[in-house]
């Protein structure tokens, strides 16, 4: 999904996880006011600390590292993974 629908579908869907995917200094020069930040080096170890229950949607500052985060989710048993296109780079 592109950015701009990730947009509207936080405003339209409340069951729904951002997973943002950056690095820290990425963090914290801004992010998605609800994302969960789990950087790339401990999404393995954190993974449980994500609802299986609810989408997910991955976001990182190109979209590379989101794809590669989307495919692991998929592969520890989440359904619903969705990768942002472009990363937060896409909203230009």
């Amino acid at each position: 999904m592109s950015v701009h629908d990730l947009d509207k579908k936080r405003k339209s869907e409340k069951q729904l996880t951002i997973l943002d995917f950056r690095t820290d200094k990425e963090w914290n020069e801004g992010h998605i006011e609800e994302a969960m930040h789990i950087n790339g080096g401990t999404l393995q170890n954190r993974v449980e600390e994500i609802s299986k229950d609810k989408p997910v949607v991955v976001v990182c500052g190109s979209g590379y590292r989101a794809s590669i985060a989307s495919s692991f989710l998929q592969r520890q048993g989440f359904e619903a993974v969705t990768n942002v296109i472009g990363g937060m780079s896409g909203a230009g």
